[in-house]
């Protein structure tokens, strides 16, 4: 297997991921890896996560529609600390609200305030998928997980690979991300929360 693995889009078609080391399925039970694998991101695959070439008969396209949330950095500051938020890059996980609920509240304005939960703050930077929450000052903290995990009725959550596509906004990394597999996105090929939103199921 390649030494950093590759995730290539196929125009209006699937994911194709290279030389992934480890794979895990939306029930958390580990999914055998290939050298080559085709994953679906039309949404519509019947043998999901893998492509089934659907996407040839439901009209998916690559690109287009208009990204959810604006591609900005808004920040948060603590005395110790301050968390840099993108919307525009956010998958709506809600990793930050089941680990550190008393930092991250989205009932709250500001939502989120580091000095509640310190130490939950780092664990929230390492776990967050997408990238759109990091530390100011610091690169953003890398998770130990599998080079593709496949979330249940949701995006795809890359960690250590590389794709040729720019980042999905302001301040986000290509060291962990997340890619859509629902076709709604209107930030192909990353997820931009729609899915949550339409309430898609896989």
């Amino acid at each position: 297997m390649a030494d950093r693995p590759t995730i290539e889009e196929r125009e209006n078609g699937p994911l194709v991921v290279k030389g992934a080391t480890r794979m895990i399925g939306p029930d958390g039970e580990e999914i055998e890896v290939k050298e080559v694998m085709a994953l679906c991101r039309c949404g519509g695959s019947g043998n999901k996560p893998f492509c089934d070439g659907t996407h040839k008969k439901n009209g998916f396209q690559s690109r287009g529609g208009d990204p959810a949330g604006k591609d900005r950095v808004l920040r948060y500051e603590g005395e110790t600390l301050t968390v840099n938020f993108n919307p525009r890059v956010c998958s709506h996980a809600a990793e930050c609200a089941r680990i550190a609920p008393a930092a991250f509240d989205s009932r709250r304005r500001p939502w989120i305030e580091p000095d509640r939960d310190l130490d939950g703050v780092e664990k929230v930077m390492r776990a967050c998928p997408s990238g759109a929450l990091w530390i100011e000052g610091r690169a953003h903290a890398l998770p130990d997980r599998a080079t593709v995990e496949v979330q249940k009725d949701g995006p795809y959550w890359i960690t250590g690979a590389e794709i040729a596509a720019d980042v999905p906004g302001e301040g986000a990394t290509k060291a962990k991300f997340v890619l859509c597999r629902c076709g709604l996105s209107g930030n192909k090929p990353y997820c931009d929360g729609t899915h949550r939103d339409r309430g898609w199921t896989a």
